[in-house]
């Protein structure tokens, strides 16, 4: 065998390393993006599940109890929301209790809030909006709460937001 076949078999091995190491970089790569994609996935599941459980509860504690003329005045003050002292999570009575909010859950496989896994943060804001601007919180009552899910966590960089209008007259944005 002579230098020129020595040669082009050296180089041909360098180029196949050069191709192997290439294709287990992208390998990689396309795994952590799909770890990634789940991740977040999970995140939007998490606080899509705190806005479907927030659908099922009153709009506001003083429903049932004031005439609809009063209304939205003696809704519950916009410096006031929140839970009160003797209400604790998950036994929320209406949608602003959720103010505030924040807890960790954890992850395993499919099972929220399993006492070991991958941890995911959870922080609630609730804020009265105008129906012509909801992205913007009012400092009045109206008969439009909009409640802001983020979800975060070691392995979503930027987190997760879901945002959902609830209105007094039933009807969610």
């Amino acid at each position: 065998m002579g230098y020129r076949e020595l040669f082009l078999v050296l180089a041909s091995t360098v180029l196949l390393t050069l191709l192997m190491t290439q294709i287990n970089r992208n390998t990689v790569e396309g795994r952590e993006a799909l770890e990634q994609l789940e991740y977040e996935h999970i995140a939007a599941s998490m606080a899509q599940q705190f806005i479907e459980e927030a659908k099922s509860k009153k709009f506001d504690a003083q429903v049932g109890m004031i005439a609809p003329s009063d209304m939205p005045d003696d809704f519950t003050p916009w410096n006031g929301l929140g839970h009160g002292w003797w209400e604790n999570y998950p036994n929320f009575n209406d949608v602003d209790d959720y103010h505030n909010f924040s807890q960790t859950m954890y992850v395993n496989g499919s099972n929220f809030n399993a006492n070991s896994g991958i941890p995911f943060n959870v922080s609630i804001q609730i804020h009265y909006v105008s129906d012509a601007n909801p992205e913007v919180a009012v400092s009045q009552e109206t008969y439009f709460k909009r409640m802001t899910v983020t979800v975060s966590g070691n392995y979503i960089p930027n987190g997760i937001t879901v945002k959902q209008v609830f209105s007094y007259f039933g009807v969610n944005m």
